[in-house]
């Protein structure tokens, strides 16, 4: 094991304890940043600079807010984001478990079977369901318009409710007081409309469609870590749902890795897959930086003084909403908006559904369109898709998908 890789490990191990006791996180936050900065190097290029600009525009509000006398503590830039980078280590582990599919596999599904899929397998092991469905469905290492939507698409929409995406940890982190039986609903509602969206823009190009040979047991996984997560935390509501999905991740994976080839299974985990958390890591932390040093400053300005709007309500959400994707097409992450976006509707106690489910939608429909999200980068790079044509794909989904889904915010105003 890499000396990465084994600081990873211990960050995970030591995050769970202080999260299952009173001992304090910033232990665990020390190794996550070391081992951060030992990999900063090998980041790719545009990971340094985003990390790296985060970073420089957080000291700086540090700086300011630590001048004027802030109130708030300096620890919380370390340790903010503590519990989402914690459920990403443990969330990696999933992809040891993802099923092989082998080359005389039956024949392909059609458009839902492989949107549900997608979907649903999308929402245990996250990213890796583009590569577990694009090299099955591919043809000379390329996919078409519909596979690539079909997958990239359906795949994302799970951040609307997944607890096992990281966008759900970020809710949880950013929008204090929500309950995640609550909001789950409303996250089912927003992925449901976000498909039906996908479905219809695919169905409509009338193309010949070849899917993943989805079977009942792939779903395996996902099914079984949804019943552990939501039945362990009905019966100890004190655990938070990332502090679960970390201790539930590791145990699963290992027991439903495929039994051929689990030993390098675990070697490339250990050796190779820990340390690829590295531009999330530096993502979230300096994230964190820049969010708290936001809330900082704003802590330490006059009590006196108000903000521009003194409500924050369905129609600030929507817009907002409108605002962050718009942003994630120049290809800074909505994990960005959402940690600009929370210290300052703070102060108007906004109802936390309302924040939380904010922040889903924008994840999902912000990494689902824009053609510089991870994943649309990952199928372009991989699958031989021009990034202006996936530009171009999108536009009209993010639009009508922001429609679509002030639709449920409405809904949510009218029943709230």
């Amino acid at each position: 094991m890499s000396p990465s890789g084994a600081l990873i490990l211990a960050m995970l191990g030591l995050s769970i304890a202080a999260s299952l006791t009173s001992l304090p996180l910033w232990p665990a936050a020390i190794l996550a940043w070391v081992a951060t900065l030992r990999l900063f190097r090998r980041l790719p290029r545009a990971s340094r600079r985003q990390a790296g600009a985060l970073l420089a525009v957080g000291v700086a509000l540090w700086a300011i807010a630590l001048f004027r006398g802030t109130p708030y503590p300096l620890l919380q830039a370390f340790v903010i984001n503590q519990t989402l980078v914690m459920m990403f280590a443990g969330v990696s582990f999933l992809t040891m478990a993802t099923p092989e599919v082998g080359k005389h596999d039956r024949q392909g599904s059609g458009l839902v079977g492989t949107l549900l899929g997608s979907h649903l397998f999308g929402a245990a092991i996250n990213l890796s369901v583009v590569f577990l469905f694009g090299e099955r469905m591919q043809r000379d290492g390329r996919l078409t318009r519909s596979q690539a939507l079909i997958v990239g698409r359906g795949f994302t929409a799970a951040a609307a409710w997944s607890p096992f995406f990281v966008a759900m940890g970020v809710a949880l982190t950013y929008a204090p007081g929500l309950d995640y039986l609550t909001l789950l609903p409303w996250g089912l509602a927003a992925a449901a409309v976000l498909l039906a969206l996908n479905f219809a823009d695919v169905h409509r190009l009338q193309e010949p469609f070849v899917g993943f040979p989805l079977e009942r047991s792939a779903l395996l996984l996902p099914c079984l870590l949804a019943v552990a997560v939501i039945g362990l935390h009905l019966m100890w509501p004190s655990l938070s749902i990332p502090l679960i999905i970390a201790m539930v991740s590791p145990p699963f994976s290992l027991l439903l890795m495929p039994r051929h080839g689990r030993r390098s299974r675990l070697r490339h985990q250990f050796t190779q897959g820990l340390q690829r958390l590295a531009p999330q890591f530096a993502l979230f932390l300096s994230a964190g930086v820049i969010s708290t040093g936001l809330a900082a400053v704003l802590a330490s300005l006059p009590a006196e003084l108000e903000l521009p709007i003194r409500h924050f309500g369905h129609w600030q959400a929507w817009l907002s909403l409108g605002a962050i994707v718009a942003v994630s097409f120049t290809g800074i992450h909505p994990l960005i908006g959402i940690a600009t976006l929370a210290p300052i509707v703070a102060p108007l106690d906004p109802d936390p559904i309302l924040l939380g489910l904010l922040f889903l939608m924008s994840w999902a429909l912000g990494t689902g369109s824009s053609p510089l999200s991870g994943s649309n980068l990952a199928i372009c790079a991989r699958y031989g898709i021009r990034a202006g044509d996936m530009l171009r794909w999108n536009l009209p989904y993010a639009l009508i998908g922001w429609l679509l889904c002030g639709g449920v915010i409405a809904l949510h105003g009218v029943i709230a």
